[in-house]
């Protein structure tokens, strides 16, 4: 299984354990939006908080994949009723997530 599935596996099931085997200790997700960053513990923390029950990921498809990078792009559909178009690109550093940024362009409702 790719890292990509299994990353979107464990994150689905709510499987700490495997989340935190399949991120790198120094991970860290860059927030432009939002202005701030989020280490592993707290990426996996949000997680565990139930945040994704607000939102829902249509078309999800994996672009590319290989042991460096893994770009995947996706709709999200927040709770809110809002969509945007997302791509993810995420680095890899021994077998492991080592970052994550996230574009996000809005949709038309």
């Amino acid at each position: 299984m790719s890292l990509f599935d299994e990353w979107f596996q464990a994150a689905n099931e709510l499987d700490k354990g495997k989340m935190e085997s399949l991120l790198h200790d120094d991970f860290v997700v860059d927030r432009p939006s939002k202005g701030d960053k989020l280490n592993k513990n707290q990426v996996i923390d949000l997680i565990m908080s139930g945040v994704r029950e607000n939102m829902t990921a249509h078309n999800r498809r994996l672009i590319y994949e290989n042991e460096e990078i893994i770009v995947s792009h996706s709709i999200l559909e927040l709770s809110n009723g809002t969509k945007d178009a997302t791509l993810l690109v995420r680095l890899v550093k021994d077998g492991k997530i080592i970052s994550q940024l996230a574009g996000a362009t809005p949709m038309p409702t």
